[in-house]
C-alpha cells in the first residue's frame, strides 16, 4: 500500500496539491531563461522592425525548433512579413508562427499568442516618457516578455501531451504596441471559420489581485469555461480566471485577441497586471521587477484550463 502512494505521488497525473502534468513540464526557469533574455539592454526595448525584434524572433523560432514544432500548413518558415509605418517612416515587422499539426484530419485551429515587440529606446515611439541619457532604454520584461515566456511554455506542454485533435498554432505578434499591426495583418489572412479560439497571453509577471482576468469584446462565458475546467481537472483553486476589473481602459479594443474577436466568439486575452502599473511603458519595466513565483502559477493553470478548447 505504502509502494502504491509512493507512484501516486510521482506520477504527473496526480493532482489535489500535488504533481500535474503542468507541474513535471513548465519550470520555473524556463520562463526566467525567456524573460530574462527578451528583456535584456542589448535588445533595445524590441522595437518592430529593429535589429533587437529579430533577435527576439529568432530566439522564439529557436525554441519552437526546440519544441518539435513546424511552420503553419503552406508556410515555408516561421516567419510571417507584414508591412508597418511609425509615424511615415516605414518598415517591415515579423510575426512568428509555429504549429503543432493536429492527430486527425482536420484544418481547425486553436491560436496561443504574446506579442514580442516592445516600445524600443528614447523617442522610438513619441510617446516614450521618462527616459533619461542613464537608460533609455524600455525593457517590456513583463510587457510583454513574460506572455512570450508563458506561450513558450504552453508549446512546450501541449508539444508533449500530443495527439491534439485541433491544429494547435503558437504566434509571437510584432506590431502590437503600433497598434495591433501584425496581429491584424495575420487575422485578415486567416480563414477565421477555421479558427476556433485565439487565446492571448499579456503582462502576466506583476499580478493586481494575485489571479487572471479575462479580456474579451463581451464573451463573459470564457471565464466560466476556464474556471469550471480547472474543477474538473481536480485542482481546489476557485475562481484565478475573474472578470476585466478596468472596464474604463477599454483593454478589450487594445490587445491582440480583438482583430479575431470580430469574427471568432472565443477569442480573448488572459492578463494578470494592471493597465496602470507603475512600471508600465517605462524604462524600468525590467527582469527585477517580475514576480515569477506568480507567473509560474498562472502559466500551469493557463496549461491546464485551456485543454477545454483543445479537447
Amino acid at each position: 500500500m505504502k509502494f502504491l502512494f509512493f507512484i501516486l505521488m510521482l506520477s504527473p497525473f496526480f493532482v489535489h496539491g500535488q504533481l500535474h502534468f503542468a507541474d513535471s513540464l513548465i519550470q520555473k526557469s524556463s520562463l526566467q531563461e525567456t524573460v530574462s533574455f527578451l528583456s535584456a539592454d542589448n535588445l533595445k526595448g524590441r522595437f518592430t522592425g529593429s535589429d533587437g525584434a529579430t533577435k527576439a524572433a529568432t530566439y522564439i523560432v529557436n525554441k519552437f525548433t526546440e519544441l518539435g514544432l513546424i511552420p503553419l500548413k503552406n508556410k515555408l518558415s516561421f516567419f510571417d512579413s507584414f508591412p508597418a509605418e511609425n509615424y511615415n517612416k516605414k518598415m517591415i515587422g515579423v510575426n512568428v508562427i509555429g504549429s503543432i499539426p493536429s492527430s486527425v484530419a482536420n484544418d481547425t485551429m486553436i491560436i496561443f499568442s504574446a506579442h514580442y515587440d516592445h516600445i524600443g529606446q528614447a523617442d522610438d515611439l513619441t510617446t516614450n516618457k521618462d527616459y533619461t541619457k542613464k537608460d533609455d532604454i524600455y525593457n517590456g520584461a513583463n510587457d510583454n516578455a513574460t506572455g512570450v515566456a508563458a506561450m513558450l511554455e504552453l508549446a512546450k506542454y501541449y508539444a508533449a501531451k500530443k495527439h491534439n485533435r485541433y491544429n494547435l498554432v503558437f504566434i509571437g505578434f510584432a506590431g502590437e504596441e503600433l497598434g495591433m499591426v501584425g496581429s491584424t495583418h495575420l487575422a485578415d489572412s486567416l480563414n477565421p471559420k477555421l479558427i476556433k479560439a485565439v487565446i492571448n497571453l499579456e503582462m502576466l509577471g506583476r499580478p493586481a489581485y494575485n489571479n487572471c482576468y479575462i479580456i474579451s469584446l463581451g464573451n463573459n462565458k470564457v471565464r466560466n469555461m476556464l474556471n469550471d475546467h480547472l474543477k474538473k481537472s481536480g485542482l481546489a483553486i476557485k475562481n484565478f480566471f475573474g472578470y476585466d476589473p478596468y472596464y474604463d481602459e477599454d483593454l478589450a479594443h487594445r490587445s491582440d485577441h480583438y482583430p479575431f474577436a470580430v469574427n471568432i466568439k472565443n477569442a480573448f486575452t488572459i492578463m494578470a497586471s494592471s493597465p496602470t502599473d507603475r512600471y508600465y511603458h517605462r524604462v524600468d519595466d525590467t527582469f527585477e521587477t517580475i514576480d515569477f513565483d506568480f507567473l509560474l502559477k498562472a502559466t500551469r493553470l493557463i496549461a491546464i484550463a485551456t485543454e477545454e478548447f483543445t479537447r
